[in-house]
């Protein structure tokens, strides 16, 4: 009875080493490809940074001149029909200035305030219009303007699903060729890219600062996403 047992125990040792070496001898086929996908919309947000910059010599006039054009800033806004909640400060700073004189030695000239408002819209048409307010309600610079999508994701699934259907298909047209089949999917791995924003900065400002007579004209044009994915098919 033991001899049996051991004599089973070989056997099946025996088996598995064999079916091992087989499965290594008779490795699946797999096709190796990429796919790329590219979905352009067009913008349906858009993001503004106003800067009021004052100066003065006394500090307290400084910081009162900015504060008040700041807020006739936000006011003039507001009025247009833009909801207080899509307005806020991003950036706001107090500082000394200075020159050199003769000496080279550092004298106080006096004080810098600089309040930055940003203000989001998602009514493209009030773009033009806000900044041309802004620019006549205090505002002395457009910091940046930039355009974008509210639905990213949306963008980026419908990019990743393109490039699935693009790698398919070099997929069929390889595995046509050399005469397979795909039997299935070994291995995949995405990557999604950004939604690419629309920038406008501060040179934008100047030239519409240039003309306040004349109303701003804006054209959001396209965005683009973009995805790509790397899949090992297996081959019949």
């Amino acid at each position: 009875m033991k001899n049996l047992l051991v004599l089973l125990l070989c056997f099946t040792v025996l088996s598995i080493m064999t079916t091992t070496a087989f499965a290594a001898e008779t490795k699946v086929p797999t096709l190796s490809v990429n796919g790329e996908g590219i979905v352009e919309a067009a913008p349906d947000r858009a993001a503004i940074s106003i800067g009021v910059v004052t100066q003065d010599k006394d500090a307290a006039r400084a910081q009162s001149a900015n504060a008040k054009a700041a807020q006739d800033v936000i006011n003039s806004i507001v009025a247009l029909g833009v909801d207080r909640k899509n307005i806020n400060t991003s950036d706001y700073s107090f500082r000394p200035t200075y020159h050199q004189d003769a000496n080279r030695q550092s004298i106080l000239n006096g004080y810098e305030v600089r309040n930055t408002v940003h203000v989001m819209l998602d009514d493209l048409e009030l773009v033009g219009k806000v900044i041309d307010t802004a620019l006549n309600h205090g505002a002395n610079n457009i910091d940046s303007l930039d355009f974008g999508i509210k639905n990213r994701k949306k963008l980026q699934d419908e990019a990743l699903l393109l490039a699935i259907r693009d790698a398919r298909q070099r997929a069929d047209l390889v595995a046509r060729e050399l005469g397979k089949t795909i039997t299935g999917v070994q291995d995949v791995s995405i990557n999604l890219g950004g939604v690419g924003a629309m920038r406008m900065n501060k040179m934008y400002a100047m030239a519409a600062m240039a003309d306040m007579e004349s109303s701003t004209p804006i054209e959001a044009g396209t965005l683009s996403c973009s995805a790509s994915v790397h899949i090992i098919y297996t081959l019949s």
